[in-house]
């Protein structure tokens, strides 16, 4: 029988160019999903030859033929696509944040195709099951949980006679009823699975890390998270030689040594971590990893183990700072052993993630202020990203249940549900008509907080830090609390712009309007009155400023490639990118104290720093000679090779004055090279001018 296999969308939550064009949406968006490949990896074994639809790839080609701005008509363009493979049963995975777009377009295909057999799965339809078969009479069938040995049995079953009663996990209608077999049980052999049909993708091509699958099922029970509802609390994982067969095949087939590890809670059995690492190290390939773990399922010599072994990289969910919460949403993790975890593995060179969620119906403000320590805790930690999210009430959990009549539809309510600047109206139709069904696009309740601030909190804390990290972090530990410094900034933005709510405010945060306020604030607070901070702010705004600069164009330019020979004639110019800024401290040594939550011992300078373009408007600052200073501020497009010579030489008194010549071109080539200036030649300069010269000559 002829299956399609439609992945589920994730890109499509953002809708302008310029979130399209980011580089992480595109990341995220050309990841190949493992449990399709997996599905399609089985149908495969058995002698089926399944097609894949990768809804984010059309997604993707299509904003780009409508121009970006507009994705309002993709649910019939990707309905296009999955029926263009002509076959019988097509089976779409689901996720929550896009679970109405996924009913959109299979609602299409079924109008497009009636005979096609409509076919759910995933997290997302697996737990609203009944209520979707109720709601949609387009969809036919709804396969709950893993599937890889429920899939093969319902294709035969739907080919020999449709008794579907004995497909285990399955949810059909008899009649008019929605009706709901049995669970299928779980797989408790991994490795029986075949290995994920990554050929079937060309999201592998050029990629620098694969995804595979770790184990499944989660021991705890989060009073927010839906794992249990998929994969249930049956522990299992895959065979270290498994994973590493695995590696290995995709190592020589794609070229990559660098693999996201899939799994929840990986460091639940110590001994089965402990052997993994062993045989990553015994195997002498030297491939590195990434998983998740709890902050209570690991320990220093674990972690000094996971790093000789690869890993370069963990995902934390903590979730809550106070202890009260803690117990509350059933994690029970100890908040001052999660930022001792969060450093040891910065000692160790372990990137890491730490996850922190607000907005539960029993937090208070002060609850709130204590998960803004741990985020501010791990911001200081130059390998740790910190993320605050808010809370989405997700469909079957106990927080859900709880509060399922207390729910309250706003604008962007959850960026754990969607993440974009804005939502398709055709999906929040959706979302009005069946709460049931999408949860997740509500808020809960929170009787003792401000939902308005909260939202803000949640803005303000992710782009300060993306922007401000060690000035964020300056002020929490010399002047106040980074929770307190927020309150009274935004008591400062509500007086300076008025009315910013919802897709508004967000769109704020993401501005340089938001960064130019935000240090104005801060020079004028009492916390800019400190020198770190003070130094810090000069330092963001000389930053700010760089990526701000306009680029210089020359008509009839040619650029010199790095390490070719220069002309007297040629022009250097700086970079857009590149600005020359003076501090009277060493940045480094303020960077380092706040590291280490020391006072910061300023080092008195004055210090020269360049701006170097790391990214689209993002730059670094790199500590640079006085020698390097006077130069690039020298080079404005206006003086040549053999001007910036005549003018710098006299600088340069220690150098013997006949060698002077040689250091200045020494210093332009090592700007060229770390990318601080362009050198341009002009195309018709070289023809009769002895200026024109190569430099030496």
């Amino acid at each position: 029988m002829d299956i399609c296999l439609v992945t589920a969308p994730t890109a499509t939550e953002f809708r302008d160019a310029e979130e399209l064009n980011n580089e992480a949406v595109r990341s995220m968006a050309s990841e190949p999903q493992v449990g399709i490949l997996s599905l399609a990896a089985v149908l495969e074994a058995r002698g089926d030859t399944p097609a894949i639809v990768d809804l984010n790839r059309g997604y993707l080609d299509y904003t780009a033929r409508a121009g970006g701005a507009d994705a309002g008509g993709f649910a019939e363009a990707a309905a296009s696509l999955v029926v263009a493979t002509d076959a019988e049963v097509c089976g779409f995975s689901s996720i929550c944040s896009s679970y109405p777009l996924t009913i959109r377009i299979a609602k299409v295909v079924k109008a497009m195709r009636p005979r096609t057999t409509i076919l759910l799965g995933g997290p997302q339809a697996s737990v609203v099951d009944m209520s979707t078969l109720t709601a949609f009479p387009f969809v036919d069938l709804v396969l709950r949980g893993e599937a890889e040995r429920t899939l093969p049995l319902l294709l035969d079953e739907l080919e020999a006679g449709r008794r579907l009663e004995r497909v285990p996990g399955l949810s059909y209608r008899h009649g008019s009823e929605a009706h709901r077999n049995p669970n299928a049980p779980v797989i408790e052999d991994l490795d029986s699975l075949p290995s994920p049909a990554y050929h079937l993708t060309q999201e592998l091509r050029g990629a620098r890390t694969a995804a595979l699958e770790l184990g499944r099922g989660c021991p705890f029970a989060c009073t927010f998270c839906s794992t249990n509802d998929f994969f249930r609390r049956n522990f299992r994982l895959h065979s270290p030689e498994r994973l590493l067969h695995d590696m290995r095949a995709i190592a020589a087939e794609y070229q990559i040594r660098d693999f996201a590890l899939v799994h929840d809670m990986f460091t639940v059995d110590r001994r089965r971590v402990a052997a993994f690492c062993e045989g990553m190290i015994a195997s002498g390939e030297g491939f590195t990893w990434s998983c998740s773990a709890r902050t209570d399922c690991i320990d220093e010599a674990l972690l000094e183990l996971m790093a000789r072994s690869g890993c370069r990289s963990i995902f934390f969910g903590v979730e809550a700072g106070s202890r009260r919460m803690q117990k509350i949403i059933d994690k029970h993790l100890d908040p001052q052993r999660a930022e001792e975890i969060i450093d040891i593995a910065d000692r160790l060179g372990i990137r890491t993630t730490v996850s922190l969620i607000t907005g539960f119906p029993e937090e208070t403000w002060e609850d709130v202020r204590e998960t803004i320590r741990i985020f501010m805790h791990s911001a200081r930690c130059p390998l740790s990203n910190p993320q605050l999210n808010l809370l989405a009430p997700l469909a079957g959990t106990p927080i859900y249940l709880s509060h399922k009549q207390e729910l309250v539809l706003e604008e962007l309510c959850s960026d754990m549900s969607h993440q974009g600047r804005s939502q398709s109206e055709d999906d929040l139709e959706l979302i009005r008509n069946y709460p049931e069904i999408f949860p997740n696009f509500y808020l809960l309740p929170v009787p003792h907080l401000d939902r308005e601030a909260l939202f803000e909190l949640h803005e303000f804390t992710m782009m300060a830090v993306e922007r401000f990290r060690w000035l964020l972090s300056a002020i929490d530990q010399c002047a106040m609390s980074a929770f307190d410094f927020f309150l009274e900034w935004r008591e400062h933005r509500q007086g300076l712009r008025r009315g910013l709510k919802g897709s508004e405010l967000r769109q704020y945060y993401r501005t340089f309007d938001f960064r130019a306020d935000f240090l104005s604030f801060v020079q004028t607070h009492p916390a800019g009155r400190h020198e770190a901070v003070n130094v810090l702010v000069k330092c963001e705004e000389g930053m700010a400023a760089a990526t701000m600069r306009s680029a210089s164009t020359m008509p009839l330019a040619q650029e010199v490639d790095v390490g070719s020979a220069l002309w007297w004639s040629d022009i250097p110019v700086t970079k857009k990118s590149t600005r020359v800024i003076e501090l009277s401290c060493d940045i480094q040594g303020v960077i380092d104290a706040l590291k280490f939550r020391m006072s910061p011992a300023l080092v008195r300078g004055p210090f020269a720093y360049a701006t170097r373009e790391m990214s689209a408007g993002e730059c670094r600052l790199v500590k640079v000679s006085n020698w390097m200073a006077c130069l690039l501020r020298a080079c404005d497009g206006q003086r040549t090779v053999e001007d910036l010579v005549a003018q710098l030489s006299p600088n340069l008194s220690e150098v013997d004055e006949s060698l002077r010549g040689y250091v200045v071109t020494r210093l332009l080539q090592g700007a060229q090279g770390e990318g601080f200036i362009s050198i341009l030649r002009i195309s018709d300069a070289a023809t009769s001018s002895q200026s024109s010269l190569p430099v030496g000559e």
